[in-house]
């Protein structure tokens, strides 16, 4: 509220200067209206108005420094003189009688017409909870408002007003309600069983005519607007400008809505935040395309009707798809249905199909069913909902410069938190684990080394957390960085920032959370990523973050046979409409967009490290085109009670042209020959390159270079033999249908016991050749690694658990899904003062908000990402190569591995499962 240690700083904002008679009085004229002008003397305490000019004041108690009520009245007569209207007109702190059932009073303002005719009535109240009660009285019974009309039946209009200074933004934030005290002649004509003002002989009669003929309706802006003129209230078009940001208390808005779904007992929460996110798409729409005549709008009830309403809603919602999402949605416009009849006279039929039309439009759930509608009663019930969700958010500006609108993205945070809640079941990544991950990436290295904007993607991108964060981290780093992109702005980073979401509400959401962001041009594509896409480039991407869709059973039926086999993993499906593999093709997909030198964070399965089938041609994806650079196993609780054990994998993609793999598939191959060749022509056995690598393999599985060379030559000597690992490879081809095939062979002449044993001899000769020259081609890969692993994994005690993620879960009704432990509160626990559940949801929700931001975790911290006792930090040292020692306080949870010592090269099976308890590591 505006109070007397931040009264002159509004005056010097309010362009008041100090008289030249005295230091402490400070005076303002205004050019516009002559006689108008206003005064304050800090010396005597007192508030100046032009009484010599036909301003009137009864008494002098509004006159004085005591009440902060009086600093309200003041700056709103500023804004009448500012807008014209005359002194003559205004009269304060007005007196009527009590009696005749209304309880009389004073008004703070009373504002009368040129013809000396009442015109406005304004009550002023300090901001915040005092406006509020007077505008919850005002709505519950008519409050001092309608007792104010009771005196003064002609007046056209009463008001509520509140204002404050926020001293650090200089900026003056007002609440307003306004409400017409006019009848709609014509709207009563259409329906004569509803009262009117003029017949209402009291004040209860004149409430009801307010609550039941004009649905409680009340603007929240129509007097000071620039659009408005002086006694022309309600009488424009409301404009882009007349707009206001939201203010910081996001959570006023998301408690009004949680409000008016208690109100008319929506319960469906998760279908009511979908119509919402669909209102919002409408208001970014509206706020484009019309700047100076606002649609999203209601004009009240004498200018407007629910149908047309929804009708301008269902065209901005068309306009919006297409526009954002590239999705037709069907909308057939009054207009449209008057051209096709422009060459029919026969009106009755017309109307009647016209009905038909309208019944059909409004009739059944659409866009903006908050209720179930399938009759015209349940429209009219659905209208009530809403025409207060359009009241709600009519008067927030969502678009303009603004491209870090913290605010906004909050209140938008809060209602998704409702609708989509993070509770036990869903696999929606939690905060704190988007922003460990982001805080983990190199993200500013990979933005000073490039020429260009980067381009990120996330291909299962959901509602975009993970995009809207990697965008706020990209917009710091522009802002703070000397980069070589100077020559680009912000919006040319966000154009390259693509997300990818196959289900379309979310992706709706996805589009709608960028805009509430400032992050306009993030570009949401609703498809199937594994599909090809014209406008998702491969090999093209900076860098990737996602968390897939795990086990779906039938996607590749969904897929058509030319994006089928784009893959090379389709080649080892038996059964398409049984796989559920999804997450290997993720994978897959991971390689083809990503460019040399990109990187990416994946949150998969823990099983992708071990299990056979599809899933080892996933990781021999992983060894083959990418430097592992960390790998975080997340405890059981990461994502509710699930059971689904998960892992973040860190990579780097491997130069290309040709890949490490390529060059050193052929030297393996070559090796064998060439040992051969050398043995032939007396030739040094070790004169061939690569040596060394071939050494360091023999000494990793524990056997001598020269009896290794011996197997090279083809020679299964009994040395190599009784090594445990052959003897395993033995084992396994006796169990093998090609080794029984020849025991069954019988022997003959053609065919003898001499020849078994030497066709025995050669194919397992050729089954071990096999798999070994596939583990030394592993093996390479793993040692030319850039970077030991970065191995973290998560302590097995609940309460360990917690700590190690910075939150929990929550069952507790009313309190369900994620609480996040912070420095401040450990536990987080918001429940016991609340009146009823959802007033608890409210403040825990928001709460919650400010708890994320001082989050107590091992992961990072939200303060500062270079912290470097946080595993974030050792992760993005160690993407950069910069080897950090552990501090003293992880090292139970962390510790670098070679990722030669994470894969098993001892078994006659080589699978190449990715250990994250490996026999030997690095301090």
């Amino acid at each position: 509220m505006i109070i007397l240690d931040t009264f002159k700083s509004l005056l010097l904002k309010l362009n008041f200067i100090e008289s030249v008679e005295s230091d402490y009085v400070f005076i303002k004229n205004f050019n516009n209206n002559p006689n108008a002008y206003l005064k304050v003397d800090f010396k005597t305490e007192q508030l100046i108005y032009p009484t010599d000019k036909g301003f009137k004041v009864n008494g002098d108690f509004t006159c004085n420094f005591k009440s902060n009520e009086n600093f309200v009245v003041f700056e709103c007569t500023h804004r009448l003189f500012e807008k014209g209207y005359l002194p003559e007109h205004i009269e304060l702190e007005p007196k009527w009688q009590v009696g005749h059932g209304a309880s009389g009073g004073r008004a703070d303002i009373w504002i009368k017409n040129h013809h000396q005719k009442s015109y406005l009535l304004i009550e002023c109240k300090t901001y915040g909870s005092e406006f509020e009660k007077a505008k919850n009285d005002t709505l519950s019974y008519g409050g001092q408002l309608f007792s104010y009309i009771e005196q003064e039946k002609a007046t056209e209009f009463v008001a509520l007003y509140a204002c404050d200074y926020d001293v650090e933004s200089k900026q003056i934030i007002t609440q307003q309600m306004l409400i017409s005290h006019q009848d709609n002649f014509i709207f009563l004509q259409e329906n004569p069983h509803l009262k009117s003002f003029k017949k209402a002989s009291n004040f209860i009669e004149r409430y009801d005519v307010w609550k039941n003929t004009y649905q409680l309706e009340y603007a929240t802006s129509g007097i000071f607007e620039d659009s408005v003129s002086s006694y022309a209230i309600g009488k424009s078009n409301q404009t882009l400008f007349d707009l206001q940001t939201v203010d910081g208390n996001v959570g006023k808005k998301y408690h009004e809505f949680a409000t008016i779904l208690r109100q008319h007992n929506v319960s469906g929460r998760e279908n009511a935040f979908d119509k919402l996110v669909n209102l919002f798409l409408c208001k970014i729409v509206d706020e484009q395309i019309n700047v100076n005549n606002l649609q999203f709008v209601w004009r009240g009830i004498g200018q407007d009707n629910h149908f047309a309403l929804q009708d301008r809603l269902q065209k901005l919602y068309q306009e919006g798809m297409k526009q954002f999402l590239n999705e037709e949605v069907t909308y057939i416009e009054n207009e449209a249905i008057d051209k096709a009849f422009r060459h029919y006279k026969r009106a009755s039929t017309k109307n009647i199909i016209n009905q038909y039309i309208k019944e059909l439009k409004f009739f059944s759930n659409n866009d903006f069913a908050f209720i179930n509608v399938h009759n015209e009663k349940l429209f009219y019930q659905n209208s009530q909902v809403l025409l207060k969700m359009v009241n709600m958010l009519k008067d927030i500006r969502l678009t303009g410069d603004n491209n870090d609108n913290q605010f906004l993205g909050d209140l938008f945070e809060g209602f998704l938190d409702s609708g989509v809640k993070q509770s036990e079941g869903q696999f929606f990544t939690p905060m704190p684990i988007v922003k460990f991950i982001m805080n983990s990436l190199p993200i500013e290295q990979h933005i000073k080394a490039s020429t260009t904007p980067v381009k990120v993607i996330d291909y299962a991108c959901g509602s975009g957390h993970f995009l809207t964060e990697i965008a706020k981290e990209i917009a710091k780093i522009v802002k703070t960085t000397t980069i070589a992109q100077d020559k680009y702005n912000l919006k040319d980073f966000y154009k390259h920032i693509h997300g990818i979401e196959k289900e379309y509400r979310l992706s709706k959401v996805a589009k709608v959370s960028a805009f509430m962001y400032g992050q306009n041009e993030t570009q949401i594509f609703y498809t199937d990523a594994l599909a090809k896409n014209p406008e998702i480039k491969e090999n093209s991407y900076d860098i990737l973050v996602a968390n897939p869709p795990y086990s779906v059973s039938g996607f590749l039926s969904t897929l058509d046979k030319q994006d089928q086999i784009r893959y090379e993993l389709f080649n080892e499906v038996n059964d398409i409409p049984k796989n559920k593999n999804i997450e290997c093709f993720f994978i897959e997909l991971t390689q083809k967009l990503l460019k040399s030198g990109g990187i990416a964070a994946l949150v998969l399965p823990s099983s992708i490290l071990s299990n056979d089938g599809l899933y080892i041609k996933a990781r021999e994806i992983f060894i083959k085109y990418f430097y592992i650079i960390a790998i975080v196993e997340l405890p059981s609780a990461t994502f509710g009670k699930t059971g689904t054990n998960t892992v973040i994998v860190y990579l780097k993609k491997r130069q290309a042209s040709p890949y490490d793999f390529e060059h050193f598939q052929d030297r393996v191959l070559s090796w064998f020959e060439e040992i051969n060749y050398t043995q032939a022509n007396n030739k040094p056995d070790d004169d061939f390159e690569d040596t060394a690598l071939l050494k360091k393999y023999c000494q990793h599985i524990d056997i001598a270079f020269n009896v290794y060379q011996s197997f090279m030559r083809y020679q299964l000597t009994d040395e190599l033999m009784h090594n445990e690992i052959f003897v395993e490879y033995k084992k396994a081809f006796e169990k093998s249908a090609e080794y029984k095939n020849i025991q069954k062979k019988k022997l003959n002449t053609t065919f003898t016991e001499e020849d078994k044993q030497q066709e025995t001899q050669k194919k397992l000769l050729q089954f071990i050749t096999a798999t070994e020259q596939e583990k030394i081609l592993y093996f390479i890969l793993a040692q030319i690694n850039q970077v030991p692993v970065l191995v973290c994994k998560a302590p097995s005690e609940t309460k360990k658990q917690e700590q190690f993620l910075g939150y929990k879960w929550s069952n507790r009704k009313g309190n369900e899904g994620i609480q996040y432990l912070s420095n401040n509160n450990q536990s987080s626990n918001l429940s016991s003062a609340a009146d009823d559940v959802d007033d608890e949801i409210d403040s825990v929700l928001f709460e919650q908000k400010k708890n994320l931001g001082n989050i107590n975790t091992p992961l990072y911290n939200p303060k500062n990402k270079l912290d470097n006792s946080k595993i974030n930090y050792l992760i993005h040292a160690n993407f950069i190569n910069e080897k950090i020692a552990i501090p003293t306080e992880l090292s139970q949870l962390c510790e670098y591995v070679p990722l030669v010592n994470m894969l098993d090269f001892s078994r006659a099976t080589f699978n190449k499962a990715i250990s994250l308890t490996p026999k030997e590591t690095i301090t």
